[in-house]
């Protein structure tokens, strides 16, 4: 199978969907319908909450002397 990625007009949209529904079932995987107008650009700000949801909020818990571990971590450079 090959993929194709469309751009087209709303008013085309509906009828592109529909014909390419109608093709034999399994000559067509239509993977998602995505609609311009349902797709939102998230702002900076969202992007980074967004991040921060999925991130733990202590990264570091499992350092048990940060001083050390600083430290070890300058000693690898020289």
């Amino acid at each position: 199978m090959k993929t194709l990625n469309i751009e087209i007009n709303d008013s085309v949209y509906e009828h592109i969907l529909f014909f390419l529904q109608n093709l034999p079932k399994g000559m067509v995987k239509i993977s998602k319908q995505i609609e311009q107008s349902k797709i939102i650009e998230l702002s900076t700000k969202e992007k980074v909450e967004e991040l921060f949801k999925t991130k733990s909020s202590e990264p570091f818990k499992e350092i048990q002397d940060p001083i050390a571990w600083q430290k070890s971590m300058r000693d690898e450079w020289e």
